[in-house]
């Protein structure tokens, strides 16, 4: 028997917390309902079973897209290139550099699952410490989790995206691999002619754009911050990162010409 003194007011029953979104919940509520899925992230994190999907998927595409890589169109550059810069080399000397390079293309191809993972690692680092530096909360694991499931869109669809693409080709140009979904607007312009602007039209893609709402969303949520603060953070990390990607081109068109 429950006694009510005047005046109180009754205690209210304190509803239990909702159960932990599974893995494959949380993959569809990035899609889907980002906020709410970002938010079950932040209050449990986790980081085994998202890293093995990515590193799984990403080994798939990879198993798909080594053996229909065009290397030649790659050694054929860089013939031209080493020509330019010592127009004495043998055609002997450029017959070996087309061999380490075919070589060097293959394995580069299958270490790419192995250097996600280290991306993923230093995307989180980098993050984490800037969110803690500008007065934001969380921890690393929340930082990577966050970042792991942000990068979902981007690796699964849009590799799968292109996967079909280069397959249903048959063979793909890996120095035009940037461009072959049309999902950035450096396909407008001729990336051999054009290289410093083509590195930064391609760095407007539509999953990278994706990415960065996401990582906005989620780090809005394990730095309890507001999401103008989180966007303003990744966004000029985001611009951090062209600025980089376009100085290096700058350099490789600076020495091709040279």
């Amino acid at each position: 028997m429950t006694i009510e003194t005047a005046g109180s007011t009754p205690a209210q029953p304190v509803s239990p917390a909702a159960p932990a979104k599974n893995v494959f919940q949380r993959i569809a509520g990035v899609f889907f309902a980002p906020d709410e899925t970002f938010a079950d992230i932040a209050r449990r994190p986790d980081i085994l079973w998202p890293l093995v999907i990515l590193t799984l998927f990403s080994f798939v595409t990879t198993a798909l897209i080594v053996p229909r890589l065009d290397m030649d169109a790659v050694v054929a550059q860089q013939a031209e290139m080493l020509q330019k810069q010592n127009p004495n080399m043998s055609d002997a000397d450029v017959e070996r550099m087309g061999r380490m390079t075919r070589a060097m293309g293959k394995v580069s191809g299958w270490l790419t699952p192995v250097l996600s993972i280290i991306g993923y690692l230093l995307i989180a680092l980098v993050l984490w410490g800037a969110f803690r530096v500008m007065g934001g909360d969380g921890d690393f694991k929340e930082s990577l989790s966050t970042t792991l499931y942000a990068y979902m869109p981007a690796v699964l669809l849009g590799g799968l995206i292109a996967t079909v693409i280069i397959v249903m080709r048959g063979t793909v140009d890996p120095t035009q691999m940037a461009t072959v979904v049309k999902t950035n607007p450096a396909f407008l312009v001729d990336a051999k002619e054009q290289p410093v602007l083509s590195a930064f039209l391609a760095s407007f893609n539509i999953f990278v754009l994706w990415t960065i709402f996401l990582l906005t969303v989620g780090f809005s949520k394990v730095a309890r911050v507001t999401k103008a603060k989180a966007a303003t953070i990744i966004v000029l990390l985001w611009l951090v990162t062209i600025g980089v990607k376009v100085g290096f081109a700058a350099l490789g068109a600076a020495r091709m010409n040279g």
